[in-house]
């Protein structure tokens, strides 16, 4: 059975019984018990901390980072800069130089990361987020102005498709203990299903992943892949290629590599919830999302039962009514359930 650490009031008692008797109650006695005491509660509550931090689930953040460093390939992961390219104008034969500082209307920065001598026209400029961090991932048309005008080139910036894209922010603590704990969980088979989810899950803005062997024959492996921290959750060109390159210089030499973005199928609804509260309403929602995300992998069935069970379990919730789905949801190899609208009746 587990140890319990005595409260300080017990402590205290069991101090002062030991050195003082009932005719020395109002004697220095009491003082020291209590001061022995407090001291026996602070070691107490330090063995406890120190039991925490023996395994990842309870470590504290520092120490989770320490273990991170020794066990994974790659530990905390760092925040990405979002890149991506824009269009110009400018003269012929006009410098613009690399880590060029470019802002859009809302203050958030960019840098151009290659020198480009122009021609007369328009011309194209490779950009980087100037901080990294999924805020810096901008839609195709976004409007960017040099901070420092440069003679012969246009002020203004026009970002080109598919965007500025691939920015992810720091991994959050929860994530690396997940993947952590995944290190006891999971041997490192040098290239089995495993490791290749591993490696995709050590990219930056990765959250979920999924391998398909013999995807195009024997010999291949197929790796899908989404970031949940972005919207659309579904990686761009740029975010496969990053992930392919990293996994590239990790996987066997003897197999051939297909890295893809699954496809979402979205899952709508229409639920009769009592009571009938935007609360609930809220509850409800916030449970099939984490349903989706949590209980539903690529090509996965989506029960019925899991799917009330989810309402169900929502706070404030008494009764529910599935109208629709009535039946399991079935997904193809390469399709992945996601959460779709919800219509209250």
């Amino acid at each position: 059975m587990p140890f319990e650490v005595p409260s300080l009031p017990t402590l205290i008692n069991r101090a002062v019984n030991d050195v003082a008797s009932d005719s020395l109650r109002k004697s220095d006695a009491q003082v020291l018990g209590r001061a022995i005491a407090g001291t026996a509660f602070g070691l107490y509550g330090y063995l406890s901390w120190i039991a925490d931090q023996i395994l990842p689930d309870t470590a504290d953040e520092e120490t989770l980072q320490r273990d991170a460093n020794l066990r994974l390939e790659t530990s905390r992961i760092a925040a990405k800069a979002a890149t991506g390219s824009a269009s110009f104008s400018a003269a012929a034969g006009a410098v613009l130089d690399a880590n060029l500082v470019l802002q859009a209307a809302d203050g958030r920065q960019y840098r151009t990361t290659a020198a480009v001598t122009t021609k007369a026209g328009v011309n194209t400029a490779a950009l980087a987020a100037v901080d990294g961090g999924a805020l810096g991932n901008a839609t195709a048309g976004l409007q960017l102005t040099l901070v420092q005008p440069v003679i012969g080139v246009g002020d203004t910036f026009t970002v080109l498709a598919p965007g500025l894209t691939g920015g992810a922010d720091q991994e959050s603590i929860e994530a690396l203990r997940a993947r952590v704990e995944r290190s006891y969980q999971i041997i490192p088979h040098g290239g089995d299903a495993d490791d290749y989810v591993t490696w995709a899950r050590e990219v930056a803005g990765v959250t979920r992943a999924w391998v398909r062997r013999t995807y195009m024959g024997p010999g291949t492996v197929g790796v899908f892949f989404v970031r949940d921290g972005d919207s659309p959750i579904v990686p761009d060109a740029n975010e496969i290629a990053t992930v392919k390159a990293y996994i590239e210089a990790q996987r066997p030499v003897t197999a051939d590599l297909y890295v893809l973005a699954p496809t979402l199928k979205p899952v709508n609804y229409v639920i009769k919830v009592t009571p009938d509260t935007s609360a609930v309403r809220a509850a409800v929602t916030a449970e099939l999302a984490d349903l989706h995300t949590r209980d539903v992998g690529l090509g996965d069935t989506l029960l019925i039962s899991h799917i009330r069970e989810a309402i169900s379990s929502a706070a404030g919730e008494t009764d529910n009514v599935v109208v629709s789905p009535a039946a399991n949801i079935t997904a193809q190899a390469n399709e992945l359930l996601t959460l779709g609208t919800i219509t209250w009746q």
